[in-house]
């Protein structure tokens, strides 16, 4: 039996559906952009176009797929823009190609769960009811034959399984259809990751798949409080070997080697916080040697990330000033996903400054006056940046701290912000923001004083 396979079994009850209904939910889904109008309810649509697979199958199937890799390209384009434009050439196989390939009239999981996310893209686009409880019904649909899939040791191996288990996951964190959904998901896939091996997403569809959700297990690692499985040294080794083939490729740009130098420091981060965590209730000798040794590790993770910043910063303020005047383009990059990009690596890159200050106060309270006076700077550089403004002062902000010897304690504190009421649409960048700032959006980071 594989490990967390039951975690894909979990759907709700109430929202089962016959065969029938789900059939009639799968060809709504299909059909969504020829009846969706902007700005009417659900009640004043009109009625379904007549086309319909039991009647006309070949005509409904290649109508559907050539829909379906449409509507897949809108959706990703609204919830990645980002992430997906910069990572899309250094894979060999990305998923919008790997969605278009798909043979007509073949109904897999994968297939339901893409069509579960453009078919509640569809509801969101157009707000209609109708198409986000069909999105939902395929969704059930989907995790149900994953759970068959799962069966399998060869099956769960599988690219289809992986793809499957991450598309039913951004469905999740979109919808919550429970409060800890999404973290079953993250941990199920982390087990079919595991499963895998690490050498299974260096080349292929395998990598696009290990691209796509890698930053999601930094963030669901932060929420449980757990190490994140990429700061072991085989996955780390993955990540370098994936930086070096970039390297080499003939549009590379050195933003990307960039980055991939701070998402092997951020990894790092939930476990520092879990090692720190752990030694609150060690006992005096153990906190006496291992308390120095995790302030050394955590103050060379944030000199690392600090030059990171200044290199990153540097570099896209050279590739701005010598592309302003072109064509627009970045290498193989429109100049607007760059800027994007740029921004929020930049973000995420800062609230992993911002952490590790946290750690450093909790671990030697004597720096915390210049640890707070960096967090300041930060945070309100953070607050001035384009793309992040709006978002940045909800996300990491320093909290007032007792002085050193009073008697309050200091504990950090990590809260999700993918929930039912912090969640927010799939016509929104949403997750290119968490991609994109490598997890480090998907959580809030603050100090509160006890007593």
């Amino acid at each position: 039996m594989l490990p967390h396979r039951s975690r894909f079994r979990s759907a709700r009850a109430s929202s089962s559906a016959s065969s029938a209904s789900s059939s009639k939910s799968h060809a709504s889904s299909q059909e969504a952009p020829l009846v969706a109008r902007p700005g009417h309810s659900s009640g004043h649509h009109a009625p379904l176009p007549p086309i319909d697979e039991h009647f006309i199958p070949s005509l409904a199937a290649k109508a559907t797929s050539a829909q379906q890799t449409q509507l897949y390209v809108n959706w990703l384009m609204s919830a990645f823009p980002c992430y997906f434009k910069v990572t899309e050439t250094r894979v060999s196989v990305n998923w919008v190609q790997y969605v278009s390939q798909r043979r007509v009239g073949i109904d897999t999981p994968f297939d339901w769960a893409i069509r579960s996310l453009t078919t509640n893209y569809i509801g969101n686009l157009y707000n209609d009811k109708r198409y986000s409880d069909a999105g939902h019904e395929l969704y059930v649909r989907s995790l149900r034959g994953l759970s068959g899939l799962l069966n399998q040791v060869s099956a769960a191996k599988s690219d289809e399984a992986l793809a499957t288990a991450i598309a039913l996951a951004v469905f999740e964190m979109h919808t919550c259809t429970t409060a800890d959904g999404w973290m079953q998901h993250a941990s199920g896939i982390r087990a079919l990751m595991q499963l895998r091996g690490p050498r299974a997403h260096l080349h292929g569809f395998g990598r696009a798949l290990y691209i796509a959700y890698r930053n999601t297990l930094v963030t669901s690692a932060l929420v449980a409080g757990e190490k994140c499985l990429l700061e072991k040294p085989e996955w780390q080794e993955l990540n370098q070997e994936i930086a070096a083939d970039n390297a080499k490729q003939p549009d590379s740009s050195v933003y990307t080697d960039i980055t991939e130098r701070a998402f092997r420091e951020v990894v790092k981060l939930p476990g520092y916080v879990k090692r720190l965590h752990d030694l609150s209730g060690a006992t005096p000798n153990v906190q006496k040697q291992d308390r120095p040794a995790l302030l050394h590790e955590v103050l060379a993770a944030r000199a690392s990330l600090r030059g990171i910043h200044t290199e990153f910063s540097m570099t896209a303020s050279t590739l701005r000033a010598g592309q302003e005047a072109q064509a627009g383009f970045i290498g193989p990059m429109p100049y607007h996903f760059f800027e994007g990009f740029a921004s929020l690596s930049i973000h995420g890159i800062r609230s992993g400054v911002l952490l590790l200050n946290y750690l450093i106060i909790l671990l030697d309270p004597f720096q915390r006056p210049a640890a707070e006076a960096e967090n300041r700077l930060i945070t309100d550089r953070m607050r001035t940046t384009e793309v992040s403004q709006s978002h940045a002062s909800s996300h990491i902000a320093p909290s007032p701290l007792t002085p050193p010897g009073s008697p309050g304690r200091s504990r950090l504190m990590i809260e999700s912000r993918i929930g039912p009421d912090t969640r927010e649409p799939m016509t929104t960048d949403w997750m290119d923001r968490i991609a994109t700032t490598m997890g480090l959006e998907g959580v809030r980071v603050r100090l509160v004083d006890d007593g």
